[in-house]
C-alpha cells in the first residue's frame, strides 16, 4: 500500500541536508522518530527516516522508510541515499527479508567509486557542524555507505525490560544480608533495560521456537542503544551470504531466525521512558569515579525502595546471555554473538575475561572448559575499544631510545593494512622502575588486574582472583583463550589519544599504545607470547595455533555502523 506522501526526490535530499544541522534537539535517547504518524511507521532514536520511492518514473510515491544512523550519535546524520522499490524487485531481492536503503555521513554525498561501488564522497561545498555549531573536519575523499535499517512499528522501537533477580547481585559478593536461597526466589532488584528487534521475547515466559541466532549489541559512550539495533538488523540480508561459524555447519543464516538485542545501560542523565512494569531501571553513574562505569562492570546505582542491593553491569549481562541459553525458552537456539564498539567493546572484552556464566561454552582450546554439546556457541566481538585489561603486568616498550617514527603522517597510516606497531624493535616486559614512577596505576583494573579502590569493581576483581594462585595467571590465561574471540579494527582508527587521566596527572594507558589500532595490535601480540609461553593450553594446532582472531575493517574509523555492515564485520560475527 502507497503511504500518502507527495515529496520529490530532490526536495527531500534537501530536507534532509538541511534540517539536522539546525536541530537542536541531540539527546540521544529521545523517543522514536516518526516517519509516518498515519501508518505507525518509526525508527528508533537518533536515526533519521529515509524514503523508499516507487520508481524513478514516480519520484513523487513513497512506499516505505529504512532508518539511517551515523558515526556517532552525537552528530547529525547525513543524507540519505535514492532508493526505489521497482530497482529492488528487478534485481529479484527478497523483499520479504528486505535490503534496506543507504546514506552518508554528514558532510558526503552519495556517490560511485571509479569501479562502480556505491559510495560517499566529501562534499567541497558543505560545511558540516556538530549539534553545538562546531565544524566537522572530515579527513577523508570517501567513504563507504551506511546500511540503513528496516523501519520500524512502534512497538519494534519500544524499550524493554529485563527483570535481574537478587540472586544474580549477590552472587559474586563474598557477604550479603541475604544468605538463603530461599530469601532470593522470585525477587528481582530492577530490570535492564533493552530493545529488540522480536519484541519483550526475552522478557516472558514463552517459548521461542523459531530463533537459532541471537546477536547482543552493547553501545558506545554516547549510550544509543537504538542505533545498534538499528545497525544490527540491517546487516541481515548481507550476513545471510555468509557461511556459519558454527563447525561442520555450512547452512546459511535466515534473517528470520535472527532475534537482535540491544541492551541499554542507563545513566541517571538519561530521558528515560517509564518502566513497563514496578520494577524500575537499573542505571550507571556516567561520571563517577570515571566516565561510563558500566563499561568496566561498574556496581548499579543503589535503589532504597529495592534494598539498597546493587548489581554489575556484567552481572546484569549475565542474566541477559543466561535467558537465552535457558532451553525450555529457546530450545533451538545454537548460537550468541556479543558485540559492542568503543566503550561497548571495552564492556564486552572485560566481561568476557571475567564473566563465570555457566552459558559459556564453544571454547577453541581442549581442556577442562570445553564447550558443553547442549550450549549454544558464544562468541564475543571485540571492536575499536579504546583500551584492554592485560592478564599481567607486561607491556610493549621500545628496545632502544631511536626507533622508526610512526607519527609523520598518520593519514597515510590509515590506508596501510599491514601491522603499525614495528615489533621488531619493541618488547614485550615489566616497565623498569622509573618507568613505572611515570605511570604507576598503568596495571590497576581496568588496564591491568591489579584492584584499585577508586574504581571498585568487585564482580571482576571476585571473579578473576579465583583463578590466579600465587600471582600465576595460567588458568584465567586459558579460561579467557579458551572463549570464542574476535577483535575488529578499523583500518583508519589510528587517531592519536590522550591518556586517560586519573591518577593525579599519571596516565594509566599510556604504555597500550598511541591509537585505538596500535592498541588493539600490541594487545593481540601479547596474547600470542603468552599463549606459546604455556603451550596454547594443550591446543594442538601446528605452527598456525593463536589465541582468537583478529581482523582490520577497510577504510573505516572510528564507527560502529560502518565496522558492522563491513565484510570484516560479517565475518567477525558469524564466519
Amino acid at each position: 500500500m502507497h503511504l500518502p506522501t507527495t515529496i520529490t526526490v530532490e526536495v527531500w535530499l534537501l530536507v534532509l541536508l538541511l534540517l539536522p544541522a539546525s536541530s537542536s534537539a541531540h539527546d540521544v535517547n529521545k523517543s522514536p522518530v516518526v516517519c509516518d504518524a498515519e501508518q505507525r511507521i518509526f525508527c528508533p532514536p537518533a536515526t533519521s527516516c529515509c524514503p523508499t520511492f516507487k520508481s524513478r518514473r514516480e519520484p513523487d510515491v513513497v512506499v516505505g522508510y529504512s532508518c539511517l544512523m551515523g558515526w556517532s550519535s552525537r552528530f547529525p546524520r547525513g543524507p540519505c541515499c535514492p532508493h526505489y522499490e521497482d530497482e529492488i524487485i528487478s534485481k529479484k531481492l527478497d523483499v520479504s527479508s528486505w535490503r534496506g536503503g543507504t546514506g552518508c555521513g554528514n558532510g558526503y554525498e552519495c556517490g560511485v567509486s571509479s569501479i562502480g561501488t556505491p559510495n560517499c564522497v566529501v562534499n567541497s561545498t558543505a560545511h558540516p557542524t556538530d549539534y553545538d555549531g562546531k565544524q566537522i573536519k572530515n579527513k577523508y575523499d570517501s567513504m563507504p555507505r551506511y546500511r540503513a535499517c528496516k523501519s520500524f512499528a512502534k512497538d519494534g522501537v519500544e524499550v524493554f525490560g529485563l527483570p535481574i533477580p537478587l540472586s544474580a547481585a549477590l552472587s559474586y559478593k563474598s557477604s550479603s544480608s541475604l544468605t538463603n536461597a530461599d530469601e532470593l526466589t522470585g525477587h528481582y532488584m530492577g530490570q535492564l533495560a533493552y530493545y529488540s528487534s522480536m519484541g519483550r521475547s526475552i522478557a516472558d515466559n514463552r517459548v521461542n521456537s523459531d530463533i537459532k541466532t541471537a546477536i547482543i549489541g552493547v553501545h558506545g559512550s554516547g549510550r544509543d542503544a537504538g542505533t545498534y539495533l538499528c545497525a544490527l538488523t540491517s546487516l541481515m540480508v548481507d550476513a545471510s551470504k555468509e557461511r556459519s561459524f558454527l563447525r561442520g555447519q555450512r547452512r546459511n543464516l535466515n534473517p528470520k531466525d535472527v532475534l537482535v538485542v540491544a541492551p541499554w545501560f542507563m545513566a541517571p542523565v538519561d530521558d528515560s521512558p517509564l518502566p513497563s512494569s514496578s520494577l524500575p531501571y537499573l542505571q550507571w553513574d556516567a561520571q563517577y569515579p570515571i566516565f561510563h562505569t558500566w563499561r568496566y562492570g561498574a556496581e548499579s546505582i543503589s535503589d532504597v525502595n529495592h534494598n539498597n542491593v546493587t548489581i554489575s553491569s556484567f552481572g546484569a549481562m549475565d542474566v541477559l546471555l543466561e535467558s537465552l541459553c535457558d532451553r525450555k525458552r529457546f530450545p533451538r537456539l545454537r548460537r550468541v554473538v556479543l558485540v559492542g564498539h568503543s566503550a561497548g567493546g571495552q564492556f564486552v572484552h572485560r566481561w568476557a575475561l571475567s564473566s563465570n556464566s555457566w552459558c559459556f561454552g564453544g571454547g577453541q582450546f581442549a581442556h577442562r572448559w570445553a564447550p558443553k554439546s547442549d550450549l549454544p556457541n558464544v562468541r564475543i566481538v571485540v571492536a575499536n575499544p579504546r583500551s584492554f585489561t592485560y592478564l599481567d603486568d607486561r607491556r610493549y616498550f621500545a628496545v632502544a631510545d631511536q626507533i622508526s617514527s610512526l607519527e609523520a603522517d598518520r593519514r597515510s597510516l590509515a590506508e596501510d593494512e599491514g601491522t603499525l606497531t614495528p615489533f621488531h624493535d619493541y618488547e614485550l616486559r615489566t616497565p623498569w622502575a622509573a618507568e613505572e614512577n611515570e605511570c604507576n596505576g598503568f596495571n590497576k583494573y581496568e588496564w591491568g588486574l591489579d584492584p584499585d579502590e577508586e574504581v571498585p569493581a568487585p564482580y571482576v576483581i571476585n571473579n578473576v582472583q579465583k583463578l590466579i594462585e600465587h600471582g600465576d595467571n595460567s588458568e584465567l590465561f586459558c579460561r579467557y583463550a579458551s572463549r570464542d574471540v574476535v577483535y575488529l579494527t578499523g583500518q583508519r582508527d589510528i587517531e592519536i589519544l590522550s591518556a586517560e587521566n586519573r591518577y593525579k596527572g599519571l596516565h594509566g594507558d599510556r604504555f597500550q599504545g598511541p591509537s585505538r589500532r596500535e592498541r588493539s595490535e600490541r594487545f593481540f601480540a601479547s596474547l600470542q607470547t603468552r599463549g606459546k609461553e604455556l603451550e596454547f593450553c594443550g591446543r594442538v594446532g601446528g605452527e598456525d595455533t593463536q589465541v582468537h582472531d583478529r581482523n582490520i575493517v577497510k577504510d573505516v574509523a572510528h564507527d560502529h555502523a560502518l565496522m558492522f555492515s563491513s565484510p570484516e564485520g560479517i565475518l567477525a560475527m558469524f564466519g
